[in-house]
């Protein structure tokens, strides 16, 4: 099992490096300022391939230590992993509960404040330190670097998941007559309230780009999944506020919140610094399936009409650019 704990040490190790960094915050009259900050763009899939692809091979080679293991010991592995999955839940709880609401600036203890020394392991934060600077643009670095190795250790959790239950029906093929058939999971997806469907596409389809927004018409109606991803062209916790509204004022139905968040993870990506972001299931969690900290910028409402009837308002919209 070599790999496998190669492979998870990588996923809860950060390599913070400091570097002297511009301080925005500082009034611009006085020229610019630099002090020592945070960075971690080595260690993010923007910035450098390398890390992406040592995350794939170590997860590919944990696999394959996991395949070689007895079946007990495989599952007290899977259950170790999903075990870690949850602290990744941990961080984004703790991240939208804690993060500075448009226009004010980070604290230099932001890290601190959201428990990240005690959810995952650096060698450079200590209590109560905050000679180095936290700078939004890190904070991005640090959130895309999470997200992929959530994201990796999610895809481990789901192969190991299916060689798990292929090898348990296998096992109970000779058990099976002739006439009997396997049972089915039924994966359930968001349904609208009659009408809701066409109030929410009218607001929503300002934020994808014209050729998407057929594809998103039938994937909100008749739930037919676009050939790839849809791209909302906004914050990503936009999106899923939308989607937390309409849950809540139970104007989605048939599914729970963690099969929309599924859902949405399936067939949605957003915009930040100009880059394409796919969402994750901490990050959806610690939105929509948490009470944390509500939206700032959201893009709709749910109002109600003659104290029963429900129906949805526009909120301005702040667009932000497609990656070129």
């Amino acid at each position: 099992m070599e790999h496998f704990k190669e492979y998870f040490t990588f996923l809860q190790k950060f390599d913070l490096r400091l570097s002297e960094i511009r301080d925005k915050r500082e009034p611009a009259e006085l020229g610019p300022i630099f002090k020592s900050g945070y960075d971690i763009t080595h260690q993010t899939p923007h910035f450098s391939l390398q890390f992406a692809r040592h995350l794939q091979i170590l997860k590919d080679l944990a696999v394959i230590d996991i395949i070689g293991a007895d079946v007990g010991r495989r599952k007290a592995y899977l259950d170790q992993a999903k075990k870690l999955l949850s602290l990744f839940n941990r961080f984004w709880e703790n991240y939208f509960r804690h993060h500075p609401s448009n226009g004010e600036n980070l604290q230099d203890n932001f890290l601190l404040i959201v428990e990240f020394a005690e959810i995952f392991y650096t060698d450079l934060l200590e209590p109560n330190k905050t000679d180095a600077i936290v700078t939004p643009e890190f904070v991005e670095d640090l959130c895309d670097s999470i997200r992929e190795r959530e994201e990796s250790l999610a895809d481990f959790i789901a192969e190991i998941t299916a060689l798990v239950k292929t090898e348990g029906q296998d096992s109970e093929v000779e058990k099976i007559s002739d006439g009997e058939r396997t049972p089915i999971r039924i994966r359930r997806y968001p349904v609208f309230v009659e009408g809701i469907a066409d109030q929410f596409f009218k607001i929503f389809k300002e934020y994808f780009g014209e050729q998407e927004q057929q594809p998103l018409f039938t994937l909100l109606t008749n739930n037919i999944s676009p050939r790839q991803k849809l791209l909302f062209n906004s914050n990503g916790n936009q999106l899923a506020d939308a989607f937390k509204q309409l849950i809540e004022a139970n104007l989605i139905v048939s599914c729970n919140k963690a099969e929309l968040e599924t859902w949405i993870i399936a067939h949605f990506q957003y915009v930040s610094n100009a880059q394409y972001k796919p969402f994750t299931t901490g990050y959806l969690n610690g939105i929509i399936s948490s009470d944390a900290k509500q939206c700032q910028s959201p893009i709709l409402e749910v109002r109600r009409k003659n104290g029963t009837e429900f129906f949805i308002v526009p909120i301005a919209r702040t667009k932000k650019s497609s990656p070129s």
